[in-house]
Parts: C-alpha cells; sequence; structure tokens
C-alpha cells in the first residue's frame, strides 16, 4: 500500500508540474503573438508580411495546444499529455532548427530581419517567446534565442514524457476527472 501511495503521489507531482510548464508554455506563445502583431501594426514595413502572419498562427496554435492539452492532462486525460508532447515537440524542433541556421550561418537570401541587434539576454527572451521566438532566432541566427527556445521545449517535453505523468494519466479509475479523492 505504501508503494501505491507514493507512486500515486510522485505522478501527481509530475502531472502538476506539466501542466504548470504547458501553461507557462501556453502563455508564452501568447505573448509571442501579441509583441509580433504589435510591432507588426506599429511598422508593417519592418516586418515580412507573411512570415508575420504564419508565425503569429502558429503561435496561436501552439498556445492553443499546450492550454488544452494542460487542461486534458489536469483531468487525467491522456491525449493532454499526447497533444503537449506534440506541441514541446515542434518547439524543440523550432528551436534546433534555430541552432543549426546559427551555427551554419544560413542565410534564406529573402533579407527578412526582424528585431536584430539584440543583447544576450534580450536575445534569451525573445527565444522563450515560443513559435514568434523561434522564428526570430531562426531569422536573425541567433543562437541564445534557439537555444533558450530549444531549452524550454525540451523542459516541457520532459516533464510530460516522464513515466509518473503518463502513469497519473493511466491510473485515472473509470467516469472520474480530476485527482482520486
Amino acid at each position: 500500500m505504501v508503494v501505491l501511495e507514493t507512486k500515486s503521489k510522485s505522478g501527481e507531482v509530475a502531472a502538476i508540474a506539466a501542466v504548470c510548464l504547458a501553461g507557462v508554455a501556453a502563455a508564452a506563445n501568447l505573448v509571442g503573438a501579441v509583441v509580433l502583431v504589435r510591432s507588426f501594426l506599429r511598422d508593417p514595413g519592418e516586418l515580412d508580411d507573411s512570415l508575420t502572419l504564419f508565425t503569429t498562427l502558429g503561435a496561436l496554435v501552439a498556445m492553443f495546444a499546450f492550454a488544452y492539452g494542460g487542461v486534458l492532462l489536469a483531468r487525467r486525460d491522456e491525449s493532454g499529455r499526447w497533444a503537449i508532447v506534440v506541441a514541446a515537440g515542434a518547439q524543440l524542433f523550432l528551436g534546433v532548427l534555430g541552432l543549426i541556421s546559427a551555427l551554419v550561418n544560413y542565410d534564406s537570401e529573402y533579407g527578412i530581419h526582424w528585431f536584430a541587434d539584440e543583447s544576450v539576454a534580450r536575445s534569451i527572451l525573445i527565444g522563450l517567446g515560443g513559435v514568434p521566438g523561434a522564428v526570430t532566432a531562426i531569422v536573425n541566427h541567433s543562437w541564445a534565442a534557439a537555444l533558450s527556445g530549444a531549452l524550454f521545449g525540451a523542459l516541457v517535453l520532459s516533464a510530460v514524457a516522464l513515466p509518473w505523468t503518463a502513469a497519473y494519466t493511466i491510473a485515472r479509475p473509470e467516469g472520474v476527472a480530476g485527482p482520486n479523492v
């Protein structure tokens, strides 16, 4: 009985951590989208129209995936865990893509450069802005922004992929939403 109770508590702690990280990731994507749209509306000539549109849409989709996945995970639904896994995996992939483009100094030759000439500390904050931060890292060859975005995606992914988080969703009794009382 003691082992089962300890395993249950570990699963609850892991699930709570995963839900909190998913909430932070959802908020980061929302803030990144708002900053991007606000910058675009202030000076439309500074940012590329189509890249701004698709980056904002990507941020909103990621925000929804993280937020709804977090809600479902809190209700002990396995599909919420998988939604967060996919969103965090995409975040990690974009961060790694940004790192690769910064390391090989990839230039698309489209002349798209936005939010350039930032300090390393500010680039780290930009990279934590979800999808807009990752796209900014790719466009500006910012290794700091790409690294922070990739590390945050890896952190969320590792919290959701823990075996205790999976056990938390599997251990749900039939017809019960939320923790066992």
